[in-house]
């Protein structure tokens, strides 16, 4: 076997790093950059929400005073000054939260407890990183004694306290008491009691210890002390009242970050009385994952995050190598087809598999046609010969991929034909004037939209297993999360490992590693971005259902929309129970919101939109690229995502795909009840057929 080499996508977590790993492995998106979107320095807290990898921590322990340190070494004091901001950054996940409740104990003692437990161990942050930024400012130990005893003074109680005359002295003061409280809390389920003195008011510190410190150090006047709190989704309900609480009653110089998860923000109550906090006024939003996916340099951004995997990892030419460099390195790393116009490269195998062999999709062709025949249903079809001749004017040996198209293009016109036959040499002659280079037409377009999908039945019908190929395929499916791309990748990396090829270090990546690997991703994601509970196997199910059928309308004979992964429907309408599985789905990255949504052929109405998460496609054979949306009505959406209606969902995928299937395109229930074909109804009418 070739000698292994470590992959550089391994560690995808920012939590898994250190803080000079966190530095070495930022990537700055390209334009006005994360500063521009965050906004450190701004006084309106702000709440960075998106999913599960979508680089929250990674973005606010950048803006944390370690890595301030350490991006401005060795003049750190002069490029925070300059920045504006020291970031004093927390991780919820750290508190336990869950330590914080029951125990024989009312809510409103935890509540009271927790808040103090937490303004206890964010001033004790803020003390460190003040310590370390007066002594390297030089401040004189006379002004820092000043501002320790002033900061001493906002406690409510001093005993115990004693008299400490500098940051790290009172830091050390309140760690005994965070101790002090540990062991109380940890104990109260043994032995039923708690024994707690409150020494501060809620918020007197974390607003009192910014103020002491900007007032009374020369070298901190002027900026603002940033409270960075992440994994907020580790908080309970009333813990994150408490955090809202702050945000409502900030006091400059501070702010705050408040980084989670989509779905991690469970209530916008304070304890002022139960009111909200209300967006625009008292805070804003950053949904980062939608900012990336929406932006016009994504791409780039994602080259530029895994060129810089590459240079620490040891596989770049040289560490001081441009990013930007390393792109084409990237593009060139996978094998893929040498696509053209007519995906000659991509249909060769079925010149190879089936030389001298009927072709599937032209022996089902058959089977449609005779079906057709039998029943009644395939006008100019009398027998075998007049099947052999549809089949041999369709027939294009040396394009596979336009006889797929003119197959469906004869499927389109069957259901208002007067004979197929004559359909069959129309379409014979429109797609000679195609490859004598007519691209204006009917035919062309066809071509243009649907060959995409037309290549997959292909695949699908010659057992071939689909293809996802390409750094560029792999930055879309990742849909702004850049974990998603990591993780690909580095499932990528590891079969072409396995299977003995030489990843980034000589050859290509292959079609079959690249397969294994996005797959493998995809059932990653589909286990990883799942919610506990009844609620997490609910979404799964609807999930699992709407991929379904997506993918049996993609590979129907007639599928009415191109690249389908996307659906439209007026949510309103639909059961409680669906609207609440959609949008927990959507908050838990599985479904993906269309800004704007869309627009209703009858009654202009705007009905929501939404599209199946890309790194799902491999699971179901799903398209990356969007095409069009299917329409679905409120009783379809329910039976897709209310749970328990299985017989409705089973009517829905058969109504829905015998529409787009040869030879009766849903009339064959009719049919069989005695109706003859004019009786039936065909041409059929209905939407999305």
């Amino acid at each position: 076997m070739p000698e292994s080499r470590p992959n550089p996508f391994n560690v995808t977590k920012a939590s898994d790093f250190n803080d000079e790993e966190i530095a070495a492995y930022f990537v700055d998106i390209p334009g006005p950059g994360f500063s521009a979107l965050a906004n450190p320095t701004s006084p309106m807290p702000m709440l960075i929400r998106g999913g599960k990898g979508s680089g929250k921590t990674h973005l606010m322990r950048y803006f944390s005073y370690p890595l301030q340190k350490l991006r401005h070494s060795p003049d750190f004091v002069r490029g925070i000054r300059e920045e504006g901001y020291i970031g004093i950054y927390h991780r919820c996940g750290g508190l336990n939260a869950s330590r914080f409740r029951g125990k024989n104990q009312t809510t409103d003692v935890w509540d009271s407890i927790f808040s103090y437990y937490m303004e206890i161990w964010l001033s004790q942050l803020l003390l460190c990183c003040a310590a370390d930024f007066a002594s390297a400012a030089g401040e004189s130990v006379a002004s820092q004694t000043n501002a320790v005893r002033t900061c001493v003074d906002l406690l409510d109680s001093r005993e115990l306290m004693g008299s400490p005359t500098t940051f790290t002295e009172f830091a050390d003061r309140l760690h005994e008491f965070q101790r002090m409280l540990d062991l109380e809390v940890n104990n109260c389920a043994l032995t039923g009691t708690l024994s707690v003195n409150i020494r501060a008011t809620a918020g007197r510190l974390v607003f009192g210890i910014p103020k002491v410190l900007t007032s009374k150090l020369e070298s901190m006047k002027g900026l603002q002390v940033l409270y960075l709190i992440d994994e907020f989704e580790n908080l309970t309900e009333s813990q994150q009242r408490y955090v809202n609480t702050l945000l409502r009653e900030k006091e400059l110089p501070s702010s705050f970050k408040i980084g989670g998860r989509s779905y991690g923000f469970k209530t916008f109550k304070t304890l002022s009385g139960e009111e909200d906090i209300k967006e625009g006024s008292e805070y804003e939003v950053l949904p980062l994952d939608v900012r990336l996916r929406d932006h016009k340099q994504y791409k780039n951004f994602a080259e530029r995050l895994c060129a810089r995997r590459l240079i620490q990892a040891g596989y770049a030419p040289s560490p001081s190598t441009n990013l930007d460099d390393l792109a084409g390195m990237l593009i060139d790393a996978f094998e893929r087809p040498e696509s053209d116009s007519l995906l000659t490269a991509d249909t060769a195998f079925v010149l190879e598999k089936y030389k001298g062999r009927d072709l599937p999709y032209f022996a089902k062709l058959r089977q449609r046609l005779g079906d057709g025949s039998s029943a009644g249903v395939a006008p100019g079809i009398r027998g075998q010969a007049d099947i052999e001749a549809v089949v041999r004017t369709l027939e294009l040996p040396q394009y596979p991929i336009l006889e797929k198209i003119n197959i469906f293009r004869l499927y389109q016109e069957w259901r208002t034909s007067k004979d197929l036959r004559e359909d069959a040499l129309r379409i014979s002659e429109q797609c000679k004037s195609f490859l004598n280079g007519e691209r204006t037409g009917e035919y062309a377009s066809l071509v243009e939209k649907r060959k995409a999908d037309m290549l997959a039945q292909m695949l699908r019908e010659c057992d071939q297993p689909q293809r996802y190929l390409g750094f560029d395929s792999f930055v879309e499916m990742s849909e702004g999360l850049p974990r998603n791309l990591l993780v690909i990748l580095k499932n990528i990396f590891s079969w072409a490992t396995f299977n003995g090829e030489r990843p980034l270090s000589g050859g290509k990546i292959s079609v079959a590693s690249q397969r294994q690997g996005t797959r493998d991703a995809a059932e990653w994601f589909f286990d990883d971005a799942r919610m506990p509970g009844d609620d997490g196997a609910s979404i799964r199910a609807g999930v699992n259902r709407l991929a379904t059928l997506f993918r049996d309308v993609r590979f129907s004979d007639k599928p009415s929309e191109k690249a389908v992964c996307t659906f439209s429907v007026n949510l309103s309408a639909c059961s409680t129970e669906a609207q609440r599985i959609v949008n927990l789905a959507e908050k838990w990255s599985l479904l993906i919101v269309v800004a704007g949504g869309q627009r209703d052929r009858n009654t202009m109405r705007v009905d929501e939109k939404y599209y199946i998460n890309s790194m799902l496609a491999p699971k179901w054979d799903l398209p990356v690229a969007r095409g069009g949306a299917l329409e679905l009505n409120p009783d379809e959406v329910n039976s897709i995502f209310a749970p328990g209606l299985t017989a409705a969902y089973d009517e829905l995928l058969r109504n829905r795909v015998d529409r787009m299937m040869a030879p009766f395109f849903g009339a064959r229930k009719r049919i069989e009840n005695g109706e003859s074909a004019g009786q039936a109804g065909l041409p059929l009418e209905g939407p999305n057929v």
